[in-house]
């Protein structure tokens, strides 16, 4: 081969291998463009997802904060608020009977009983003696305060095992309690009680008292023997700013009652306490017909007269365990019988949607509660006073 062929073909290889090196170089820039563009188009969609996911996480959130809130009526319809009323009350009721349920399933509570420790003079067992009933008892009262105000375990035969606070026990003024209605409900029926109101034995005030049956652990639920009966005094004061955070106009009141027709609970804070020690002076609702219509089950709304006023009263029941309690909403409507064509104590059925009332209005001066009844002293179903023991 001569120099020159010898050359040209060095030549050629040369100029090959720099058109492969410039198409190789090509080939990885034009890798590199489409891999950025990959990279970023996948960082756009990325991004977009993690904002429709934030977006919708945070609606989420916002759904259940919103969830989370206290439930305020804000119904126009006296209908609506009453219900909802009504179902922020069995909710607390139902808080209230699974903390004590799920309390007298705790091994601590279902073991024997020490009563050889009881002493009439200490009214049930001394203040040192079962710490660790009375520790759970503290703790119960001292973590749901606004549920409870005392914590009661009485023996089977009903005599007082333990009382917390201790101060309560020993300013108990019997500690035979065997006649109470709710330690005789849970003895009949072996499932949780719900009293009327009663005026406790320790603090002369009035409460509810919420009772369940204790079984020892030889058994589950009903197949163990009887240890005791334990028992909670509702807080009335929980009841009482449920219904004095409404807005109501000054012509409207709600009251909250047992089955029996005493006050439990009043939008009026000026009202006297239902608190208090029952009176032959205090006010009774038991004889109102809206009161007797709730207590069946019934929803709705009547006039009736009361000291020669007319009130359009709106009634909704209350599921209370084993009871109805009832919510009543006055409103003095201003006119008289005379003026409607009535006469005496009848009532007139007043069809729910012909009215509303206005929820809003936060005016509290009003003579509507000057003119409600004292009408007659709180009974029993059967006729008798509430007890004063």
């Amino acid at each position: 081969m001569t120099k020159k062929k010898l050359k040209r073909v060095v030549d050629n290889k040369v100029k090959s291998n720099k058109a492969k090196t410039t198409l190789a170089a090509v080939g990885t820039e034009t890798n590199r463009l489409n891999i950025a563009w990959l990279i970023t188009v996948g960082a756009v969609l990325f991004l977009g997802i993690i904002t429709i996911l934030s977006t919708c996480i945070l609606n989420q959130v916002s759904s259940f904060s919103n969830e989370s809130k206290p439930i305020v009526p804000t119904a126009n319809g006296t209908e609506n608020k009453l219900n909802l009323i009504s179902t922020i009350i069995e909710k607390r009721i139902e808080k209230a009977a699974v903390i004590l349920e799920n309390t007298s399933k705790l091994p601590d509570m279902r073991g024997p009983l020490l009563l050889g420790q009881f002493s009439p003079l200490s009214k049930g067992i001394p203040e040192n003696a079962d710490l660790n009933r009375r520790q759970i008892g503290q703790k119960i009262l001292s973590k749901y305060p606004e549920e409870f105000v005392a914590f009661l375990l009485q023996m089977p035969n009903g005599s007082v095992y333990l009382l917390e606070p201790y101060a309560r026990q020993q300013n108990l003024s019997t500690y035979d309690l065997s006649h109470r209605d709710y330690y005789k409900g849970v003895i009949n029926t072996n499932h949780i009680f719900l009293s009327n109101v009663i005026t406790s034995a320790s603090s002369g005030r009035n409460q509810a008292q919420l009772a369940v049956p204790v079984f020892s652990q030889a058994g589950t639920g009903q197949n163990g023997t009887l240890v005791g009966i334990l028992s909670a005094g509702l807080n009335f004061k929980t009841y009482n700013k449920i219904l004095q955070s409404l807005n109501l106009t000054g012509q409207e009141r709600v009251v909250l009652l047992d089955s029996n027709g005493t006050k439990i609970a009043d939008s009026d804070a000026k009202q006297k306490s239902s608190l208090l020690k029952s009176t032959t002076r205090d006010v009774s609702f038991r004889k109102l017909q809206s009161f007797g219509k709730a207590i069946r089950g019934q929803t709705g709304a009547i006039l009736e007269t009361i000291n020669g006023s007319n009130f359009k009263i709106e009634y909704n029941p209350v599921k209370a365990i084993q009871n109805n309690w009832v919510l009543l909403l006055f409103q003095n409507t201003g006119a008289s019988y005379s003026s409607l064509s009535q006469t005496g104590n009848a009532t007139i059925n007043v069809p729910i949607n012909e009215t509303t009332l206005n929820s809003n209005s936060t005016n509290k001066s009003s003579t509507l509660n000057s003119t409600l009844p004292e009408l007659l002293p709180p009974q029993s179903v059967n006729g008798s006073n509430v007890p004063k023991i």
